[in-house]
């Protein structure tokens, strides 16, 4: 194991939603309310995923999509002419060095 032998195991009698096989323990309490995957079919979908985004763990596909909006950020009222995103007007919306400085 790649973290070491000290994390904790739950015993279970489960199948592999993908191929069936059976499932005796996981690193984790399964809910329920999710599938459960064995970890050859977990190891294929990280490894296709990795291999469809160039490798790494980028989560980029390409460019950003930019929304032309005419805001002002409501921390220093700043205008804000696009956004990564479309505002839906339930949330404040703000510039980018305010949005950093919010983060932290």
């Amino acid at each position: 194991m790649a973290f070491g032998t000290d994390r904790q195991m739950f015993d279970v009698d489960l199948s592999c939603a993908k191929c069936g096989a059976h499932i005796s323990q996981l690193p984790f309490q399964p809910s329920g309310d999710r599938p459960v995957y064995c970890s050859d079919c977990n190891r294929a979908f990280r490894d296709s995923n990795r291999d469809s985004r160039g490798g790494g763990f980028s989560r980029s596909t390409g460019p950003r999509q930019m929304y032309s909006v005419n805001l002002t950020c409501a921390t220093c009222g700043q205008a804000i002419t696009q956004l990564p995103f479309q505002p839906t007007g339930d949330k404040p919306v703000y510039c980018r060095d305010c949005m950093q400085a919010k983060r932290g």
